[in-house]
């Protein structure tokens, strides 16, 4: 064999070297902030130059990342390629005279996705936002093409795109600023239809800046207004499980800070959450950076699974409690649940009310499942009213009429199922310590026993009793003080477990909103307070059936106010949650 000679060995060598380094990963160009434990300004005086600027899509394989700078008349793509031994901060070059926002690129970086509201065609005059797209020309970009073929309502931005080509994006409606954030799914290489994403997802506030992992099974995105938050925005979370999507989970104060949190970025190997924020620039002329820290999805998502989740970050704006499944368009009130129980408990009733169901929605992997009647001893009953304990053992509930031998007896009267293995028994008909003949209603169990329920006399009206649970039986059931029983309506009270205060409903009060109206009432030295008209929560229609979560942080109620005309009753109650202190009603 003869001997290689030594420039075809260099050569070799060269070679192998060379296929060797096509085929290493990438150097992490973020590996300095491997170890910090706050959020940090990502390249500093390069990167991050305490200006206009926000958007945060990197391209794993080009080690290019790009943002959206504020230029003297609009707003321009800008990258940074951190595969220069200095970077600095390019235009992407796109035709200049546009708006261009909200870059999305993929991760080979041979696809832009963004906003502009450039005109589509010599035809157009409205010069709305909509996703336009470029494609990567060698080490250039391609004429911005309109990505959809559809013509979507409103204005269209930030979009993103998954693995599986489903594009989200968030819209707001022409002349508004309230955005929710939307779904258009991919099929068959085409777009269907686009679909907003569900409640608690989107409120009545605004939602924006979604980044949906690369798999679609978890999103991050910036809201405003809810009820745990730091600043003007908040960074959230939330998981996609068996195609469905869980209630949003604060990201907490050690990522949000006072100011505006938002245009997330979570790298492709899931180490590192990238996003832009205006900490530490001044309120009146806010700066943006871009801000870094290692990230684990994991922390979140135990959280996510809880059913106090769905409602948590509800503020004090009353909004319709899980719509669509649980407040749909015909009739739901008085919700209840307990602690350790995974059903949410509620009425129905056809719109005349002659028909009525208890029903309830059982919680699993984060959501609720679609509501089902309640069966009570292997059968179904015409009741309503229901309310659960706290021990989860006993529900109380309302029928009229099922009276044992009594086939005259129509009146309201309350009934008690206790659950034996998992099973709900037959209804027992409350004795006459509590049943009078009268119409009883909206039954509340305490702690200790007592039984709270609204009863309904001739030439009186309705008031509210209290029937105190000695051992095994009630005593007979009493009215509460002229403090708050008046000449007036007062019905649906909800109790706090230890009795120390009251929220019921009143009628035609001459402090009163609506037709009815929500009160609270404290227990002090054993005597309730005068009871106040509970505003925020009050509408010009119907308020009642009043119920506060098992953790005191947000309360339930029945209300008609998305009615047309909710000053009068069109056969028409929705459940709504708001959030709730009771520390704001002590004096």
């Amino acid at each position: 064999m003869r001997p290689i000679p030594v420039g075809t060995k260099i050569l070799l060598v060269s070679l192998v070297l060379a296929l060797c380094s096509c085929h290493q990963k990438p150097k992490d160009p973020f590996a300095d902030y491997a170890h910090v434990t706050v959020p940090t300004k990502l390249a500093p005086g390069i990167l991050s130059t305490d200006s206009i600027q926000w958007n945060n899509a990197f391209a794993s394989q080009t080690q290019q990342l790009f943002y959206t700078k504020m230029g003297k008349t609009n707003a321009i793509g800008m990258y940074i390629d951190f595969r220069d031994p200095n970077p600095i901060g390019k235009p992407i070059g796109l035709p200049e005279g546009q708006a261009y926002s909200d870059f999305y690129v993929n991760p080979e970086g041979q696809l832009l996705l963004f906003a502009s509201n450039q005109l589509e065609n010599e035809r157009d005059t409205l010069g709305d936002w909509n996703i336009w797209q470029s494609k990567r020309l060698g080490n250039s970009w391609g004429n911005p093409e309109l990505l959809l073929d559809q013509k979507l309502e409103g204005n269209q931005f930030y979009p993103w795109l998954t693995g599986s080509g489903n594009l989200y994006f968030s819209t707001t409606p022409d002349g508004s600023r309230d955005a929710d954030i939307f779904r258009l799914p991919m099929q068959n290489g085409k777009y269907t239809s686009p679909q907003r994403l569900p409640w608690p997802i989107n409120t009545t506030a605004m939602e924006a800046d979604a980044f949906v992992s690369h798999q679609e099974d978890y999103m991050i995105f910036a809201g405003f207004d809810r009820k745990q938050n730091l600043g003007l925005s908040d960074l959230y979370i939330c998981f996609r499980i068996e195609e469905q999507w869980t209630a949003p989970v604060w990201m907490g104060p050690e990522l949000n800070s006072s100011g505006y949190d938002g245009s997330p970025f979570v790298t492709d190997n899931g180490r590192y959450l990238i996003f832009t924020s205006s900490r530490n620039s001044p309120e009146e002329k806010p700066f943006f950076n871009h801000y870094i820290v290692p990230f684990s999805v994991d922390k979140f998502r135990k959280q996510a699974l809880k059913k106090s989740q769905r409602y948590a970050l509800v503020g004090k704006i009353p909004q319709r409690f899980e719509p669509n499944l649980i407040s749909t368009p015909s009739v739901e009130y008085g919700g209840s649940f307990a602690p350790n129980d995974a059903n949410f408990y509620f009425s129905t009733a056809s719109a005349d009310f002659s028909k009525r169901t208890i029903r309830q929605a059982r919680f699993a992997n984060g959501k609720f499942d679609a509501p089902q009647v309640v069966e009570m001893g292997g059968k179904l009953y015409d009741a309503s009213d229901v309310q659960i304990n706290t021990e989860a053992n006993a529900l109380f509930f309302k029928m009229y009429g099922q009276v044992a031998n009594d086939s005259t007896r129509t009146d309201g009267n309350i009934f008690v199922s206790t659950k034996t293995d998992g099973q709900w028994g037959a209804p027992h008909l409350l004795g006459p310590e509590v049943n009078s003949g009268y119409n009883e209603y909206y039954p509340m169990a305490t702690q200790s026993g007592n039984l709270y329920f609204s009863r309904n006399l001739p030439g009186r009206g309705y008031d509210i009793y209290c029937a105190q649970k000695r051992g095994d039986t009630y005593l007979e059931a009493q009215p509460l003080s002229t403090t708050i029983n008046t000449d007036l309506l007062e019905s649906d009270a909800y109790v706090s477990p230890d009795e120390s205060f009251m929220i019921f409903v009143r009628a035609d009060a001459a402090d009163g909103l609506g037709a009815t109206d929500l009160y609270i009432s404290l227990r002090e030295k054993g005597a309730w307070t005068t009871p106040k008209n509970m505003e925020a929560y009050n509408s010009k229609g119907i308020d009642g059936s009043p119920f506060v979560d098992p953790n005191g942080g947000h309360l339930f109620f029945t209300s008609n106010r998305s009615s047309p005309s909710p000053e009068t009753f069109d056969g028409h109650l929705d459940i709504y949650v708001a959030a709730f202190d009771i520390n704001d009603w002590k004096n």
